[in-house]
């Protein structure tokens, strides 16, 4: 639907004037003027600059989504370099710029560079196959080279996704060899260098391969070549035995409240995203390999090279800011984000325009990414600020309540205060979001400052709502008003009992092929020997097993899938029902392959239903 355009403001007739606003309406005023000014003005003062990103990340704070230090430089000299929020929550101690955080995936650098440093010394060669390095390794993958690894061009399944990585491998230590050994049995999931797959497996290997060739523990090897010549004191392999000064904590939110994040032992990520860091170590870091310091020019360049794939050894290489539809515009970024429980964190270089934006987060919560891309717009001058929008109170007072999005999952909207904007949360089974500050566009259409969804009112005559539409994701969801009562005792029901049935396996090849989520995100559906899975994107693939004809549940995570078909029995699309929700997703063209049907029993409903 569309949405109602921008106002200055909006008053009805006789209403009373606006009450004063609100500490968060003048920090928003404040950012929204500022960013403003910035986007037509060229580079300021690093103090004016400081200022504008402090007003910049302050909605982040007051909406309880980011704790951590950012820190943004120029030509190697920080501009903006700033701590929140609080590194020990059960002790109140604070944030400092000095603060160790678990940064994840950006190990994998670390472990391009020592790879390439092994290269350069004539220890290995980057195109080596894998067993040369880890005899131990399948036949199945004889074909991997180092340089598959590095670009995640293995098809070696991601150990992280497993269905129980969180909840039991990652508590623990594992060797190198116990972490390949989890997905060792299973089929690659395209021949090797055949596409680009995301897979911390393929890090784990890298690490052990480090070993191999360097007669060292990956730690010993990192620290003796990279660390200790590049004065990195204060980057590490993580090991929670030992007493780390200003170590964070990381947090997660669950009901409403913080919890403190599940425990993950440092070796269960390996080469792959055991390190802690500094926000100045990784300033320092990033500044080496600008130059040759650390790498050949040779190694530098292929660090950085991507071969058409998006992903250089260690860094996802892409471009910014450009135009739409071109992807030669724009300004270049390598960047890479870390996601481990209790912990984000964003490392992005802009080499041309010299600019480095790092954002570290102790909590599972925190936009980082959003951050970091908002930082570098404020800094290059890209920003476009929306135009500030106040409304009455009588018109916010019109939207608090329940909106049923999906079968279980319910939207509730509340107001904080008089003057604010609105407070979003979705409720459902398996949902562990926190609530989301909403400011107004117009008198019926709300942004969210911190991440980016849109959220739109349907109302009668009188205005009063009578639905709402949320934007996320690059996909519409609608849903009536309902009751309190009402979402309370749909939540309140027991999961759904799921029973395997027996089908015939036959028709199972009609249901292969490709199914759209979203723009960017696909489910792959294949059938093999009478069976059939489902498998995201970095995601391992999933049996589906049948509880009709047509309908399937997922054992490992608590979903299902039901497949559609037109009037003809052609396949359209399928239905995926997860975390209370309904997600719609079309069928992919194949090649230009006409189109599989299903059997005379199969199909949809006559009036199939639509996503949420």
């Amino acid at each position: 639907m569309s949405q109602t355009a921008p106002k200055p403001a909006c008053r009805r007739p006789g209403a009373r004037p606006p009450r004063g606003p609100s500490r968060l309406a003048v920090l928003i005023a404040a950012l929204f003027a500022a960013l403003a000014h910035g986007a037509a003005a060229p580079a300021r003062a690093e103090e004016d600059f400081a200022e504008r990103a402090h007003a910049l990340v302050t909605p982040y704070i007051e909406a309880g989504l980011f704790s951590g230090v950012i820190l943004v430089a120029k030509d190697g000299q920080p501009v903006f370099r700033r701590a929140y929020g609080l590194a020990d929550r059960e002790w109140e101690i604070p944030n400092t710029p000095r603060t160790h955080f678990r940064i994840g995936s950006l190990t994998k650098a670390f472990t391009a560079a020592a790879v390439l440093k092994l290269a350069e010394a004539g220890r290995l060669g980057l195109d080596d196959p894998i067993r040369r390095w880890v005899p131990s390794v399948p036949e199945a993958w004889a074909g991997i080279s180092l340089r598959h690894l590095l670009q995640h061009r293995s098809g070696i399944i991601n150990f992280t996704a497993l269905p129980n990585y969180y909840d039991q491998i990652a508590r623990v230590d594992h060797t190198p060899a116990q972490i390949v050994a989890l997905t060792a049995g299973d089929p690659l999931l395209f021949p090797p260098g055949e596409r680009f797959e995301y897979s911390n497996t393929n890090y784990v290997l890298l690490g052990m391969v480090i070993e191999a060739a360097s007669g060292r523990s990956y730690e010993a090897y990192l620290r003796e070549t990279i660390l200790a010549p590049l004065g990195l004191k204060e980057t590490g392999y993580d090991d929670l035995t030992v007493i780390l000064p200003r170590r964070a904590a990381g947090y997660r939110r669950g009901r409403a409240q913080w919890r403190n994040a599940v425990p993950m032992a440092a070796s269960s990520a390996f080469a792959a995203g055991a390190l802690y860091a500094t926000v100045d170590d990784l300033l320092a870091w990033d500044e080496a390999l600008s130059g040759p310091r650390l790498l050949s020019e040779a190694s530098r360049a292929a660090m950085f090279d991507d071969r058409g794939t998006g992903y250089g050894l260690g860094w996802f290489v892409s471009r910014a800011f450009g135009r739409p539809g071109d992807r030669t515009s724009g300004h270049r970024v390598f960047g890479h984000a870390g996601s481990i429980p209790g912990f984000l964190s964003i490392n992005d270089l802009y080499p041309d325009d010299r600019l480095t934006v790092i954002v570290l987060s102790n909590t599972e919560t925190a936009p980082a990414q959003k951050i970091a891309r908002d930082l570098a717009v404020l800094h290059l001058g890209h920003y476009e600020a929306p135009e500030e929008i106040v409304l009455e109170d009588v018109i916010l007072d019109r939207y608090p309540g329940t909106y049923r999005l999906g079968p279980r999952a319910f939207l509730t909207v509340t107001r904080e205060g008089e003057g604010r904007g609105l407070t979003v949360r979705l409720d459902g089974p398996g949902l562990r979001e926190p609530a989301f500050p909403f400011v107004p566009e117009s008198d019926r259409t709300f942004v969210s400052p911190v991440a980016d969804m849109r959220l739109t009112f349907e109302t009668e005559p009188d205005g009063s709502p009578t639905g709402v539409i949320l934007h996320r994701e690059h996909r519409d969801r609608t849903g009536p008003r309902v009751s309190e009562v009402e979402a309370g005792a749909v939540l309140a029901q027991p999961p759904r009992e799921h029973r395997e049935v027996a089908i015939d396996r036959s028709g199972l090849t009609a249901l292969a092929g490709r199914y759209a989520l979203s723009p960017g995100l696909e489910i792959a559906v294949t059938v093999e020997d009478g069976r059939i899975f489902a498998q995201a994107p970095r995601q391992p693939r999933n049996e589906l097993v049948p509880e009709a004809e047509r309908t399937f549940f997922l054992r490992a995570v608590d979903a299902q899938i039901t497949f559609t078909a037109d009037e003809a029995g052609r396949v359209t699309g399928l239905i995926l029902y997860q975390n209370g929700l309904e997600t719609d997703a079309p069928r992919l063209p194949d090649g230009g392959e006409p189109t599989m049907r299903l059997g005379p029993r199969a199909g949809s409903p006559q009036d199939p239903k639509g996503s949420n």
